[in-house]
């Protein structure tokens, strides 16, 4: 018994000091996804920025939490006035990661973000209008997501491409101004980044 528990204390030991951490940042190019058509919608250029923990498992398998600050949303066209809904986020995805070949990863995982602001553009012609929000009660709080992505590691960096598919609606029921009775604007988009290890 006391051999066993000294076996797996030595391999927490052993997973304690694999761990690295670090920090990563990037593009989202992202956009909403709907059910029924929505032929003017386009992709919103944003970023993400925030810090990791790779924890590897054994040669070929690893757990990466991270905490990412999000900047998500879409671009649309309505009649004479383009519209850029900007979406900020606090995302703390959880990727499992395989690597095949050395330095080569892919990964996938669940990911879990709060809303934290939201802000409207609206352009028509030449006048600019920027509205801010910190608690619009017309977005849900909480966003459900999964992260797709391969990367290559490269001494202590590494350059990633994720792709994130949304579960969950993010508006509420409402008056707002988009017809949510099907309740299917989900956030979806592809982050292109880099990170780098300490």
């Amino acid at each position: 018994m006391k051999k066993s528990l000294g076996i797996l204390g030595l391999g927490f030991v052993q997973i304690i000091c694999a761990q690295s951490f670090g920090v990563k940042g990037g593009a989202n190019i992202s956009t909403i996804s709907k059910e029924k058509s929505w032929e003017d919608a386009n992709s919103k250029i944003g970023y993400f920025a925030g810090f990791y923990m790779h924890t590897p498992v054994n040669s070929v398998f690893s757990i990466q939490p991270e905490l990412l600050f999000n900047n998500m949303g879409v671009k649309y066209d309505n009649s004479n006035t383009s519209h850029t809904l900007g979406l900020d986020y606090i995302s703390m995805p959880i990727m499992f990661q395989f690597e095949p070949i050395p330095n080569l990863y892919l990964e996938a995982g669940p990911q879990f973000s709060f809303l934290i602001g939201n802000s409207d553009r609206y352009k028509k012609e030449d006048v600019v209008t920027i509205i801010k929000y910190r608690n619009n009660s017309n977005y849900n709080s909480f966003d459900l997501s999964a992260g797709l992505g391969a990367g290559f590691r490269f001494n202590n960096m590494a350059i990633g491409l994720r792709y994130v598919a949304g579960f969950t609606d993010i508006k509420k029921n409402g008056s707002t101004s988009w017809n949510n009775s099907d309740k299917q604007l989900r956030n979806n988009g592809f982050q292109i980044g880099l990170q780098y290890g300490f």
